[in-house]
């Protein structure tokens, strides 16, 4: 029988596989859309949805170093109560922040949170691991093109003017 430990293990395996750190920002950009759309039912299934991503996928074959040390530091830190607790408020806070900002339609101040967010966590890697900190810069820029391009679209559509049909 698998032991809490034993799957935590399990579970940072798959991951280290890069296409659940890919997947995460598409998350978040549909959970903001519920909130937008005022849907909890769509914002609890799709936050279920992105949490438990890091384990649909199989662990990779090989892993950059600078990542894999970056994803050591996160699962040290979760390793101690009062840390953990910290970056699981942390994290949360920013989701709700950002679903706060959509579900009152404000479309400016989710995207500053979201860009916040996403930043945010390059910084921090940066500032805990060193240069190893710049290892999620792809997702993380992935991340920021859809972000800012759903919101740039959104925007643009919010102020086209209708035109008339004849």
């Amino acid at each position: 029988m698998m032991n809490l430990h034993d799957f935590l293990d399990w579970a940072f395996a798959r991951h280290l596989n890069p296409l659940s750190w890919y997947i995460r920002p598409i998350f978040l950009m549909i959970i903001c859309i519920f909130a937008y759309k005022r849907s909890w039912k769509g914002m609890v299934t799709t936050f279920f949805l992105m949490t438990s991503s890091m384990v649909w996928f199989p662990p990779p074959q090989t892993i950059d170093p600078r990542m894999q040390a970056v994803l050591e530091y996160e699962k040290m830190l979760l390793q101690d109560p009062l840390s953990a607790t910290l970056t699981i408020f942390v994290g949360v806070i920013f989701v709700v922040l950002a679903c706060l900002a959509f579900w009152k339609h404000s479309l400016k101040m989710g995207l500053v949170i979201l860009n916040a967010m996403l930043i945010g966590k390059v910084v921090f890697g940066l500032i805990f691991t060193g240069e190893n900190g710049w290892a999620p810069i792809g997702n993380t820029l992935f991340g920021l093109i859809i972000v800012n391009g759903i919101a740039v679209y959104l925007l643009y559509r919010k102020r086209k003017p209708e035109t008339i049909k004849a």
